[in-house]
């Protein structure tokens, strides 16, 4: 478990942030695109900027390039967290099986996001040694973490779970959870395990929880 390695490669933010004092849409939505490694995978979580910038990202942060990673995986099947997984045309693209279920009963037949959706494959429970699926419902019905740890700490790549360090900091799950007593659910379990934390729409940071906050 020691070769694990979590690299946050662009780190996202919110249309608005209420935290910020904006109460309407003020910039592009991205979410935070992270690198996990272990042995010979490299994976993608949530690579949601343009291609350009995951190209420039994989480079500056890690010296590779698009056809070096292996996985790719979804925490959840928005627009804001897909957006360049295109550029990953070899890897192996991933969801929560039930997500997949839940945006295939939602989008379109003649949405250009089926061709995403196509591709997907139900997420493993375990991608690689000390990197393993953590479902966290709530946020949407198939809504999924990923726990990375080695023998010194535990980082969860939380997707919208954890939005912001401001949204954890003040136990805000955000404006409409699918299911709000699964989100409570999910944050607490995120809180009392995590040693640090990859929000959805932020930079890492460390968690000192393991109490309720919920």
């Amino acid at each position: 478990m020691a070769d694990v390695r979590v690299d946050v490669l662009a780190i996202g933010s919110l249309a608005k942030n209420r935290y910020w004092d904006e109460k309407t849409p003020v910039r592009k939505e991205y979410a935070t695109a992270t690198l996990v490694r272990a042995g010979k995978m490299v994976l993608v979580v949530d690579p949601g900027w343009p291609a350009e910038v995951l190209d420039s990202a994989l480079y500056y942060r890690a010296g590779l390039r698009p056809k070096d990673v292996t996985h790719v995986f979804l925490t959840h099947f928005d627009a804001s967290h897909c957006l360049g997984i295109m550029r990953f045309e070899k890897a192996a693209w991933s969801m929560y099986d039930e997500e997949i279920r839940y945006a295939d009963a939602e989008t379109p037949a003649d949405a250009p996001a089926r061709t995403i959706l196509a591709r997907l494959q139900p997420a493993p429970e375990k991608f690689a040694p000390g990197v393993d699926l953590f479902p966290t419902f709530g946020h949407t019905p198939g809504h999924a973490s990923l726990l990375a740890y080695t023998a010194l700490e535990s980082i969860i790549v939380a997707g919208d779970v954890v939005l912001t360090r401001d949204h954890f900091e003040s136990s805000d799950l955000g404006e409409m959870p699918w299911d709000l007593e699964k989100a409570k659910t999910s944050f607490q379990d995120v809180l009392e395990i995590a040693d640090q934390i990859v929000p959805a729409h932020d930079n890492v940071f460390v968690c000192r929880g393991g109490g309720g906050m919920l």
